[in-house]
């Protein structure tokens, strides 16, 4: 009975990672035009400058 069930957790997972694969390279070869909203990335040394500016005054 275990081996049953390693076995279907074995198909499963082969199946899921096709799945992921497939869906990848369908993603490279059909391109969504909307390209999705950059969010803003967070300079850490920028703050870190400017905080330290501020604790000097």
């Amino acid at each position: 009975m275990s081996l049953l069930i390693i076995a279907a957790l074995l198909y499963l997972g082969l199946a899921l990672g096709f799945i992921l694969v497939v869906d990848n390279l369908v993603g490279l070869i059909f391109r969504d035009p909307r390209a999705p909203v950059q969010p803003r990335s967070f300079d850490i040394g920028h703050a870190f400058a400017a905080s330290q500016k501020l604790y000097r005054k």
